[in-house]
């Protein structure tokens, strides 16, 4: 019997934990890193050439929205495909456990409005075997995985679940009976497992009818209680996403909120934010709180088109037009009131992403409007002499909305300077894809290599060492994956082997595959230079091929505790 069940010979251990890397062999066994060692004599195990290449940690992703695909895409492609090995799930207060079995379609369809997750693919993609959080931690277990999972508990089908999925987007406060059986919930998904909670006060995130989640009405004293449950656990972390349309007023009422969540409960608090006052993070700081921001690496940029788009809901007057069937968008879009007040919000919200200067018509339907691709919005009102909101709507109108739209990445030097500050902060993670989440309109979840790649290879901005504790200890760290994240002995083996001057894409952009149940597309891409990764021990994909083996692991946070 061999000693080992796997060594990878002759590469640089880049270890996770920030020291310099050094070249050593690395021995597999049952699972966990068995060995490191300058050298580990041969004995009949499976070996791996790394001649040449870096040996790593895994990736962490801590921000996707793989709560449906995992369901029929066991390796959370495509995070899987691109180096990571543990990710979570629950993300931004959204998912489907707990669900009671009448609000399961009302709940797909408010993930495919507001995360873009095609509703066909869900109904035929979705076992839907379970009810409680708990049954959907053992159904994801039973399924088999490619990548580890941990979940956090997330807050809307929550109260949802309570209230019944109607009333939890409409009513503001809940009764004393109320509030101790979303306690009692919270407890028991902590007792199962759960890395904690999530919730959502970003106003662009819209239901299906484009009216309020329940994250948006809850009261204070429902945040409150989670985080009281969480801190009699003493693990996992919690999770807000806040970004758009809010006043100050609303802005600076939510932050006082984290505060005291963090307060009570003592754990890390991962914050997904468009512009924080520094006044306040400061004061965080200054009072020891476990305040750690979340930042997106890439800079993809959106293609989309109006028959599916959600994305400008931060925008109070251009959520009802861009709610329903692709007939009932073009009626609303064609009404002079409407489009009045939708340009009125275009100066009232201003954003990337109504730059009429930097939007662009990216393929048209009609051969008619052949002249017009290419062309920036700006430009198009300017060929139509028309105002840029007209010329934008009235062009996709023409195309049943079909007309496709490129809103470019943000890559100008200063923006580039700006991302490049956040993503130094010690107190900021990277570790975030959207992944599973807007599959029609970008494709984030090639993080990892994009790191690594544009920032660390070709950028400089931290050393090789520095950025993979930036993408595995620290984010093991604040989700409390216990033995992941960095390469030592007695550690699980979620290893990535890949050679640093060949990373890159296969493609120049993203292609489409309709490769989702019912035939569904979404937006895909491939790695170059990443030559092996490894979960639990086990070789997931050799290069871009995917070996078929299902080793991950149904974390919990109840087995991370001593």
């Amino acid at each position: 019997m061999s000693e080992y069940d796997l060594v990878i010979r002759g590469g640089t251990i880049v270890d996770g934990t920030g020291i310099p890397r050094y070249r050593a062999d690395l021995a597999v066994k049952a699972g966990k890193i068995a060995k490191i060692s300058g050298k580990i004599r041969p004995g009949g195990a499976k070996e791996i050439d790394a001649s040449g290449c870096m040996v790593a940690p895994g990736a962490i992703d801590l921000h996707t929205h793989y709560d449906a695909q995992l369901n029929w895409d066991p390796y959370a492609s495509l995070s899987g495909w691109f180096g990571v090995t543990s990710l979570t799930i629950g993300e931004c207060g959204f998912g489907f456990a707990p669900t009671r079995p009448e609000d399961r379609e009302l709940n797909m369809r408010m993930m495919n409005r507001i995360e873009a997750i095609p509703l066909e693919s869900m109904r035929q993609g979705m076992r839907w075997d379970w009810e409680t959080f708990p049954e959907y931690l053992d159904s994801l277990e039973r399924q088999g995985l490619g990548v580890n999972v941990g979940a956090l508990l997330p807050f809307s089908p929550l109260r949802g679940y309570v209230l019944g999925m109607v009333p939890a987007r409409e009513r503001t406060s809940v009764t004393q009976a109320e509030l101790n059986q979303m306690r009692q919930i919270c407890y028991e998904a902590m007792q199962a497992g759960a890395f904690g909670f999530s919730f959502n006060k970003n106003m662009e995130d819209r239901p299906e009818d484009g009216s309020f989640l329940p994250s948006h009405v809850a009261s204070n004293e429902e945040y409150m209680a989670l985080a009281e449950v969480l801190g009699q656990f003493g693990v996992g972390h919690m999770g807000l996403t806040l970004g758009f349309g809010l006043t100050t007023a609303q802005h600076d009422s939510v932050l006082a909120l984290s505060k005291e969540m963090m307060r009570v409960s003592g754990r890390p608090f991962g914050l997904l934010d468009i512009e924080t006052d520094p006044a306040w993070t400061q004061s965080c700081r200054d009072e020891g709180l476990p305040l750690v921001f979340q930042q997106l690496s890439t800079s993809e940029g959106l293609q989309f088109k109006l028959a599916e788009f959600n994305m400008f809901d931060y925008m109070p007057s251009w959520v009802q037009p861009l709610v329903g069937s692709v007939e009932e968008r073009a009626a609303k879009l064609r009404d002079p009131d409407t489009r009045e007040a939708m340009k009125r919000d275009v100066e009232t919200w201003p954003n990337s992403r109504t730059d009429w200067r930097r939007v662009r018509v990216l393929e048209v339907v009609h051969e008619r409007n052949q002249d017009y691709e290419g062309v920036t919005i700006q430009e198009l009102a300017e060929m139509t002499g028309k105002h840029p909101v007209d010329a934008f709507l009235d062009l996709a109108l023409d195309e049943e909305l079909e007309t496709e739209y490129l809103i470019p990445p943000r890559n100008t030097p200063e923006e580039l300077a700006t991302r490049e500050r956040s993503l130094v902060d010690p107190y900021t993670h990277v570790s975030v894809s959207d992944g599973g989440a807007h599959t029609r309109f970008n494709t984030n979840s090639t993080w990892p290599v994009y790191w690594l790649s544009f920032w660390i290879r070709d950028r400089e901005i931290m050393s090789l060492e520095q950025a993979h504790y930036k993408i595995s200890a620290l984010p093991a760290w604040l989700t409390d994956f216990k033995n992941r994240g960095t390469l030592r002995p007695g550690n699980w083996a979620d290893i990535i082997v890949y050679n640093l001057e060949e990373l890159g894409f296969v493609y120049d952009r993203p292609i489409f595959a309709n490769d989702f149940p019912g035939g569904e597309r979404r937006f895909i891409q491939k790695a170059t230079g990443l030559r092996y990764t490894m979960v639990n021990g086990t070789v997931t994909f050799e290069e871009n091929n995917c070996t078929g083996a299902l080793p991950g692991h149904l974390l919990r946070s109840c087995d991370m505790v001593d």
